[in-house]
């Protein structure tokens, strides 16, 4: 897929994951990545504010989750499947949140190699391109999975800058999906 330079550091809205290897890219979007619909997951945003944690082989890490509607189950194990496959781990950590205040709000990389992201309802995670925390924001659709570099992806690569867009008191709620490697990965 074409890729958009906005700076020397690019976005690729790519369904080949594959390009996160390039040093000069920081971020994939690929908005059509999880074909879920609204009704799949309404019910667990009645549920936030919440937080499941697992972690396993990708196949069978959602079996150590809360009973999930089965779209969403689905969707998970493929995400995670495809996550192990290209970052060649056989395990991985999972975590689904529902989310009713200020999560993770300052602008940050993450301490991991690759995280997975995808706000499957709310507003969607804000990012930047550069290393300027105070650069204007751009925002990763929901829907979309965004694949975000840390700190420690590899020599030669940045981290990108993002944060959870900050809903507190304004009554929405968001449903996050965090994909991580089973090493490195650190909360943030």
């Amino acid at each position: 897929m074409a890729s958009a330079p906005l700076t020397h550091d690019r976005l690729l809205a790519a369904s080949d994951w594959q390009a996160i290897f390039d040093p000069d890219t920081r971020i994939i979007i690929d908005p059509e990545a999880v074909p879920l619909q609204r009704g799949d997951i309404a019910p667990l945003l009645d549920l936030a504010p919440f937080g499941h944690r697992a972690s396993g082989p990708p196949g069978t890490v959602t079996g150590d989750l809360p009973p999930l509607p089965e779209t969403l189950a689905t969707a998970i194990t493929d995400l995670a499947t495809r996550f192990a496959a290209l970052m060649r781990c056989d395990t991985v950590r999972v975590r689904l949140e529902g989310v009713t205040g200020n999560a993770c709000r300052k602008v940050h990389a993450d301490y991991t190699d690759l995280r997975l992201i995808c706000t499957l309802a709310g507003p969607g995670t804000d990012y930047t391109l550069g290393d300027d925390p105070d650069a204007p924001l751009l925002r990763v659709a929901t829907g979309a999975v965004a694949l975000f570099k840390g700190h420690m992806f590899g020599p030669g690569h940045s981290a990108c800058l993002h944060r959870s867009p900050p809903i507190e008191g304004s009554e929405e709620r968001r449903l996050v999906l965090v994909i991580d490697t089973p090493s490195r990965q650190a909360d943030g």
